[in-house]
């Protein structure tokens, strides 16, 4: 008798992630060095952050803040929907293709010290924004509907760390 095994939704969402990446990088492989060097504009303005006086560091982590506390909502937001799967595995491919554009641009730009560059962008931050995105997108297999208030208190100062790590830490490390 064959077993026929039923793939989870936390594998659905690696795979959507993994699909993600993926496209991500054929994209950014794809576009010309025209574009990749407008990314490498921006890129320099983001390295020299690092220097920034007391008071355009709290203006950085109000900008920040906002930005990624209005993705937490928004994520909430789907969560809460009779799509609440579907729309975690978008958000996951998306997620994925910003991930492997990224790197991938990074890696054109700097070579292999693009890998470098990629982790120390993204490292700090990620330690707290990947554990609050992962609770979120593991519960909205049910959706989000039936949690109570204390489950969202984790989600939400993983959040506040994260921006915390993106505003101040992170700009430090880019500096070295």
């Amino acid at each position: 008798m064959r077993m026929v095994r039923r793939i989870t939704f936390p594998w659905v969402l690696c795979l959507c992630c993994f699909c993600g990446t993926a496209a991500g990088a054929v994209m950014a492989n794809c576009l010309g060095d025209e574009l990749i060097g407008q990314l490498g504009l921006f890129s320099s303005v983001y390295y020299g952050s690092g220097i920034l006086s007391r008071i355009e560091k709290r203006r950085l982590w109000g900008y920040v803040a906002r930005q990624r506390l209005s993705e937490f909502g928004l994520a909430v937001l789907v969560g809460l929907t009779p799509f609440s799967a579907a729309g975690f595995a978008a958000i996951a491919f998306a997620g994925g293709f910003c991930l492997g554009f990224l790197h991938a641009a990074m890696t054109l730009l700097r070579g292999l010290a693009g890998i470098l560059s990629f982790l120390a962008v993204l490292m700090p931050q990620w330690l707290c924004y990947l554990p609050a995105w992962v609770i979120l997108a593991v519960r909205a297999e049910n959706g989000l509907i039936d949690l109570k208030p204390r489950d969202w208190l984790l989600p939400a100062l993983l959040v506040l760390a994260g921006t915390g790590l993106e505003a101040w830490v992170n700009p430090w490390l880019l500096c070295f």
